[in-house]
């Protein structure tokens, strides 16, 4: 569920709005005859009466505490329109303004219910909502034709989001895209309303990693995230010693898993690696792996549910340029595993034999698909193992470690390397997945 950014605490000192809308609310709260009553929760004053802090008008902390050195430049593909509640404007702890200053196509709109209900929005042609409604649709799990040109999100608490969706009519027609997160939402310094909830940049993260894989930077925006959270978490005067508890919860395992075993092709394939030299520039690095970000594979391999190990699909691809010995390594292969690889076009038979007519592809994410894609192999349908939260309480650091934590049989590797005992726990995966949907149903 998109929570967007919640209210904690407000520092009216910083700032001249601030302090404007604390005047207001005192005589709201001293005339009867106003009915509007606002709740401004304010954290007791550390500075001599008449002093005020310095605060960075970016990131909107204190200048000792600013954190924009740590927030990335990211160039995204999808355009991203934020829609603000006004609440969340001036909030020191919103993160929709990191996601502005961070990503290079992203609009940021705020005002009041009435005025967005009654202005015309900048929604392009292609645009769909991220919000939780009935028809909602996984990210993880669209169609090539459905991947959406421009991503709305609803900055605000959770209130507010359904206030707003309630009151712009533009976002009635939109499709409706949801996350289903891996893990629960780090913004441990504002108030969740469910174990699942994820403040604004999470959830634009999320989406992007799904929608557009190949982008560079995203991982960064975390890190900047967490920056904010942590200076705040060690400040002397912070106090967050009372979370809401997260609640147990049901793991939501999509309809299209609990087909027939036989339908069900789990996959695994391994990417040119990006080779620079230790001294190599960011901007060169990013240049390099935009160009191997549109290869082929260089070794594949898939396995139906209903198979053994021995009748998987394994094969070596003859890659576009020499693999080093660091990356052979790196995946766990040697240069012999490559003596007998076939060429880009003998795959594409080889695959296209190996795949049904309605059959679903599993892979752990949206990149694998992407691999296939760049070399132009049959796609049938798709699901992303990513896109499911499996691991409710977010306790464990892999994939190895929850498989371990509920007791799943991991099968042998179809291959003696990387990507055959990365498949060998998605396979797990799948299966312990389907054995929860069982139980549920």
């Amino acid at each position: 569920m998109l929570r967007g950014d919640f209210l904690h605490v407000i520092d009216v000192s910083s700032c001249s709005a601030f302090v404007s809308r604390l005047t207001l609310a005192g005589r709201r709260r001293n005339n009867p005859a106003m009915s509007h009553a606002v709740k401004n929760q304010q954290r007791a004053r550390s500075l001599p009466e008449g002093e005020y802090r310095q605060r960075c008008y970016d990131c909107y902390r204190p200048v000792s505490r600013c954190f924009c050195d740590s927030i990335p430049h990211v160039q995204n593909q999808t355009e991203v329109l934020i829609l603000q509640h006004q609440r969340e404007r001036t909030h020191p702890f919103n993160t929709a303004r990191i996601v502005k200053k961070a990503l290079a196509k992203c609009e940021l709109v705020f005002d009041r219910n009435e005025s967005f209900s009654k202005r015309e929005l900048p929604i392009r042609e292609g645009a769909a909502l991220l919000y939780p409604g009935k028809d909602a649709k996984l990210v993880g799990e669209l169609a090539p034709e459905e991947m959406p040109q421009q991503l709305i999100l609803i900055d605000g608490t959770w209130d507010h989001a359904k206030a707003l969706f309630r009151d712009i009519p533009q976002l009635h027609s939109l499709p409706l895209l949801k996350l289903n997160p891996a893990s629960p939402g780090q913004y441990r310094i504002r108030r969740e309303p469910t174990p699942t909830s994820l403040s604004t940049i999470e959830a634009t993260v999320q989406a992007l990693q799904q929608l557009e894989p190949d982008t560079v930077g995203l991982e960064r925006l975390i890190d900047a995230f967490d920056t904010m959270v942590s200076q705040q978490l060690a400040h002397p005067n912070a106090s967050y010693d009372h979370p809401l508890p997260r609640e147990s919860g049901v793991v939501n395992v999509p309809r299209i898993l609990r087909q027939a075993a036989s339908k069900i092709v789990v996959a695994y394939g391994e990417a040119t690696p990006t080779d620079c030299a230790p001294d190599v520039g960011w901007q060169e690095f990013n240049r390099q792996k935009k160009q191997t970000a549109k290869l082929p594979p260089v070794f594949w391999a898939a396995q139906r549910l209903s198979q053994d190990p021995e009748d998987a699909f394994v094969e070596f691809v003859v890659p576009e340029r020499k693999l080093t010995a660091a990356a052979l390594e790196h995946m766990e292969l040697t240069e012999e595993d490559y003596e007998a690889a076939i060429s880009r076009q003998e795959f594409l038979d080889r695959w296209g034999a190996f795949v049904q007519e309605g059959d679903l592809l599993v892979v752990s994410n949206q990149r694998t698909i992407e691999l296939l894609r760049n070399c132009g192999a049959m796609l049938p349908r798709c699901t992303s193992l990513k896109s499911i939260n499996y691991d409710l309480q977010g306790e464990q650091r892999s994939l190895t470690e929850f498989l371990a934590s509920v007791s799943a049989s991991v099968g042998t590797p179809c291959h003696e390397s990387r990507a055959g005992r990365r498949l060998a726990n998605s396979i797990a995966l799948t299966h312990f997945l389907r054995s929860v949907a069982d139980t549920v149903t």
